[in-house]
């Protein structure tokens, strides 16, 4: 099948000459608008029909093209060879075979039948070459040679050389091939190759591994292993023998000296049971002396926090007024705690001292028992009596803390007696009248009294009587009645004022934006700002000189809503003959219209169109030789439609005026022609005044 050619931009032309049944070529009018820009390679086809839809209608393929002269191929998809006369209309179009072939192509899955008995390929496969391959679909490929393929997950099901497997060929063609296949499985098994470089380990191939690892093998025969040294070894090596005796020497000589050291070893341990026993009660003793002189130190600070505590609550129970017989209390019960942690301190510490002695006696005894502990008992010895010297510190410290609580407690008392003492009465208050001096301020004897600063008073506060007023008058302003109000009295509203519930009839009063809730028929009304007549919404009134801004008149006496004209004019009525001027129909329905045309008959060789022409007229033009119609600028407006027949025998061509631009389908778009006698066209201006489109029987 040759490879046509299409164009979309094709324009039709006409023959310049008339041809016979047989004749081989062709020539148009314009090759170059017939071609609509594509060309006809050798071995390819572009169709053409001759004499469209008319009974002379014939398909050719065209297979050369000189300028305006094609070579062709006549009577095409079973059309028949005619003859031609000039001017038969030629045209580029797609023909039922172009659809026809590509149903065929799109049904076919291999070489096919084009519907005339012939057989035609399918991507290049020919008839009983096979299948076209889908990419996704499901076939079985035969004969193929696959170059460089990558294949995914692929399923090997068997081959003519053995069932399930892959022959490798090698580097050379010949009988000789390497095949790798699988045991028929049983089950489901992945084998994973690893990621790198290197040879496949055959089961009886003689091969040498290389940084391998055998976990928990099995070595069966008389294995030799060489190569073994020190270097590079780990825990869970293995070793040379003569790496080993040169460590360990002689396995006999070691056992020997082993159980020599072993008896060695018992001796020493039994000397040093010995001494641990004694060390360890001469240790015990010295522990508990430790822990007495602990507890003694321990008691000891905490009677010096007491004391401490003592002294504060002291000190704070001197300097304030307030509270002053609370704290005096809590410096005693402080004084208190700290006498009893000054008695336990010492208790403690004699404690410490008698076992320290203890201590002492049990080291001595500890040197004695064991000489070779001699050394440690000795240092016992010397601890315990160090701590017996902390244990006797200890305790007079705890006296001097005794000593200093007792005394905070008697300064506390001291202070206390002396705040209680200022106060003899009740109400009395102590103010401050210097710096660390307070003074007693009795209460006031008169009730309603209050304490006001006084700079000349030694406390600088005084007693004095509240203030107090009477109002003698209040007089009554505009629109309040009363008298006088010495005590008690009523002060009220007389006539003049307006209430907010109250019924009165106001006078030159201004009402800004008021709101009237209801009137008595109700609603709101709106009043004139000059004196007028009000009219009523029920009531028949002349109205004068008013201007109705968009009414709505319900009804009027012949019903209906009237617009009228702003100039004097007649209406139309509906049921009326009336000739209409100056009007325009939108989307008018025009019933059983009358439309009758004009003829404008032209028997010359020229005519120029005038704006006549758009009104309801045809312009025949009849005339032997060939005619010029032109189209002029600037007579015509966007909408307008000129009919134009040919009648004569001579040939209607339309010509560009001035400025003027003609679009259409013709050979030569600018410059159509009526294609035959009887042919006629439309002139329709489109473009401001200048450009025209024409549609018709044109060539």
């Amino acid at each position: 099948m040759p490879t046509r050619q299409y164009s979309s931009r094709s324009q039709q032309s006409t023959l310049t000459s008339a041809i016979t049944a047989g004749a081989a070529t062709i020539s148009v009018v314009s090759g170059t608008a017939l071609l609509g820009g594509v060309t006809i390679p050798a071995g390819r086809t572009y169709t053409l029909v001759i004499d469209v839809d008319t009974a002379l209608e014939e398909i050719v393929d065209a297979t050369a093209v000189s300028t305006n002269t094609f070579t062709i191929t006549r009577a095409i998809d079973g059309s028949s060879a005619q003859s031609h006369s000039a001017g038969a209309v030629v045209r580029h179009m797609a023909i039922g075979r172009d659809f026809r072939d590509a149903n065929l192509h799109t049904q076919a899955s291999a070489s096919y039948n084009d519907g005339a008995g012939n057989a035609q390929s399918m991507h290049g496969i020919g008839s009983g070459e096979g299948d076209v391959v889908g990419t996704d679909k499901t076939q079985t490929l035969t004969a193929k040679t696959l170059t460089s393929p990558t294949i995914s997950n692929p399923t090997f099901t068997g081959t003519p050389l053995a069932a399930a497997s892959i022959s490798f060929e090698g580097a050379t063609a010949d009988a000789h091939e390497t095949i790798l296949t699988v045991v028929d499985p049983t089950q489901d098994n992945t084998i994973t190759l690893p990621n790198t470089t290197g040879t496949v380990v055959i089961v009886d191939a003689t091969q040498t591994l290389t940084n391998k690892t055998l976990t928990s093998p099995t070595i069966s025969g008389s294995p030799v292993i060489t190569g073994l040294s020190s270097a590079g070894m780990s825990a869970s090596s293995a070793a040379p023998k003569d790496y080993v005796d040169s460590i360990l020497g002689s396995a006999t000589s070691a056992a020997t000296s082993a159980a020599s050291a072993a008896t060695s070893a018992t001796s020493a341990a039994t000397s040093a049971t010995s001494a641990s026993n004694s060390a360890t009660a001469s240790a015990s003793s010295a522990s508990a002396a430790a822990t007495s002189a602990t507890s003694a130190a321990t008691s000891a600070t905490s009677a010096a926090a007491s004391a401490t505590a003592a002294a504060t609550s002291a000190t704070s129970a001197a300097a304030s007024e307030a509270g002053v017989t609370a704290s005096a209390s809590a410096a005693a019960t402080s004084a208190a705690s700290a006498s009893t942690s000054a008695s336990s301190a010492l208790t403690s510490a004699n404690s410490a001292s008698t076992s320290a002695s203890s201590a002492s006696t049990s080291a001595s005894s500890a040197a004695t028992s064991a000489t070779s502990a001699g050394t440690s008992a000795t240092s016992a010895a010397a601890s315990a009596t160090a701590a017996g010297t902390s244990a006797s510190s200890a305790s007079t410290s705890a006296s001097s803390a005794l000593t200093s609580a007792n005394s905070a407690a008697t300064s506390a008392a001291s202070a206390a007696a002396a705040v209680a003492a200022s106060f003899d009465a009740k109400g009395d208050l102590l103010v401050g009248t210097g710096a660390q001096a307070f003074d007693q301020l009795t209460v006031a004897s008169t009730n309603g009294y209050i304490l006001s600063v006084a700079s000349t008073t030694a406390t600088g506060l005084q007693w004095i009587a509240a203030g107090t007023g009477t109002v003698s008058s209040i007089t009554a302003g505009t629109g309040l009645s009363g008298g006088t109000i010495t005590t008690t009295g009523t002060i009220a509203i007389d006539s003049t004022v307006a209430t907010l519930t109250g019924s009165q009839t106001l006078t030159n009063k201004t009402l800004t934006a008021p709101v009237i809730s209801s009137i008595s028929n109700t609603g709101t009304v709106t009043l004139p700002t000059a004196t007028d007549t009000l009219v009523g919404r029920a009531t028949t009134d002349t109205l004068t000189n008013k201007t109705l801004t968009t009414p709505v008149i319900a009804s009027i006496s012949n019903s209906g809503t009237i617009t009228i004209p702003t100039g004097t004019d007649t209406l139309v009525g509906r049921a009326t003959t009336d000739t209409l001027t100056n009007k325009t129909l939108t989307s008018p329905t025009i019933t059983t219209p009358t439309q009758r045309l004009t003829l404008n008959a032209q028997t010359g060789t020229t005519y120029t169109l005038v704006a006549a022409d758009a009104t309801y007229k045809l312009v025949t033009a009849s005339n032997a030789a060939a005619i010029t119609i032109t189209v002029p600028p600037s007579v015509f407006t966007v909408g307008d439609v000129i009919n134009v027949q040919q009648i004569g025998a001579g040939q209607v061509t339309f010509s560009q005026g001035s400025g003027v631009t003609i679009t259409s389908t013709g050979a030569t778009s600018t410059a159509p022609k009526l294609r035959v006698q009887y042919s006629s066209a439309s002139i329709i201006c489109t473009t401001t005044s200048t450009g025209f489109t024409i549609v018709g029987d044109i060539a």
